[in-house]
């Protein structure tokens, strides 16, 4: 049995990640310094910035141990298309959901009419940001909150992150990544196909480990 290190495609790493934490302290206002650390934590989970941009407050509930998170994912078919529900969770007491938290008091003082996560901010004059609380955000504003922390990442890149998070416990559970790992990969992520979530590993696994033939009897 032979272990074969693989060539890995990197991914964003918890340092990167620490400094825009950091850059997000030195924002020009308070809501964009909240609003920078709240969708860190919300990419943390692996979704994608359309279900990210489109929450709203009541889909942040907490209780004694955790915050939730319920995210409103749309399967797109040829002929019509399949929402679903799907909840994500963080230890309250974590850094992420205590900034979820922050930002989401800040919003209910300033914004109580508001119902969604993320208002869509308009700037005008170039430097003035109007609110309007009738509208959520699009993806793209979430785009530009990372672009704005870290010019060289993108929304995506902690969609890596979180599956990558997932092949190494694997791995260092069990030696690699397997077929149990395809279906966590793909749950996590709320892929459709398995395929989608077996690229995820054969792209970012560092090890696969290598059994020579059995003999045919």
């Amino acid at each position: 049995m032979t272990n074969v290190k693989n060539k890995s495609k990197t991914v964003i790493t918890d340092q990167e990640i620490e400094i825009m934490h950091q850059k997000a302290n030195t924002l020009s206002t308070e809501f964009f310094k909240l609003r920078a650390k709240a969708t860190l934590g919300f990419l943390e989970t692996g979704k994608r910035r359309s279900e990210i941009a489109s929450l709203e407050k009541k889909d942040v509930t907490t209780d004694a141990i955790f915050l939730y998170v319920q995210f409103t994912v749309v399967k797109k078919r040829k002929k019509n298309q399949r929402t679903l529900q799907r909840t994500k969770k963080f230890l309250k007491k974590s850094r992420w959901a205590i900034a979820i938290q922050e930002y989401l008091a800040y919003l209910d003082q300033k914004y109580s009419t508001c119902k969604f996560v993320y208002p869509r901010a308009h700037c005008i004059f170039g430097s003035i940001y109007v609110i309007d609380e009738n509208k959520h955000a699009t993806g793209q504003e979430i785009w530009r909150i990372i672009k704005t922390l870290n010019p060289n990442d993108w929304p995506h890149q902690h969609r890596e992150r979180r599956a990558v998070k997932v092949i190494r416990t694997a791995e260092a559970k069990r030696g690699q990544a397997d077929l149990n790992t395809v279906y966590q990969v793909r749950d996590v992520l709320d892929l459709e196909r398995e395929t989608t979530a077996y690229n995820y590993i054969r792209r970012f696994q560092t090890q696969r480990v290598e059994e020579d033939e059995e003999a045919i009897e």
